[in-house]
């Protein structure tokens, strides 16, 4: 499957947050692009599946639990987190874009 830019709409989350998603089967790999304005803030949360993600464009800071280790993300960059393990981007720096990438979420 190809996704070309005119087939991933922009879907627009809360005031800074979009999503794109590219053509895929979610049921092989989930793959999911989104980009963050300055400013936009979150919690330490975690995912039901581990997750790959590499920072397309921006700076941005980062913390996983069990680290007192912030980093800084910029272009290039990536990382990992395991299922279940909490993570924060702790500051959007520029505007950040990140490509996600896991594996399925089991269905319930």
């Amino acid at each position: 499957m190809i996704s070309l830019n005119k087939d991933m709409p922009v879907f627009p989350g809360r005031p800074g947050v979009s999503e794109r998603r590219p053509i895929h089967d979610p049921s092989v790999l989930d793959v999911q692009e989104w980009t963050f304005d300055p400013g936009v803030t979150f919690t330490p949360h975690a995912h039901a599946t581990p997750q790959i993600v590499y920072m397309i464009k921006g700076k941005c800071k980062f913390k996983l639990e069990g680290s007192d280790e912030e980093v800084l993300l910029e272009p290039g960059c990536y990382y990992f987190t395991p299922a279940g393990a909490a993570h924060d981007i702790t500051e959007i720096i520029e505007q950040t874009t990140m490509l996600i990438v896991s594996p399925p979420k089991k269905k319930k």
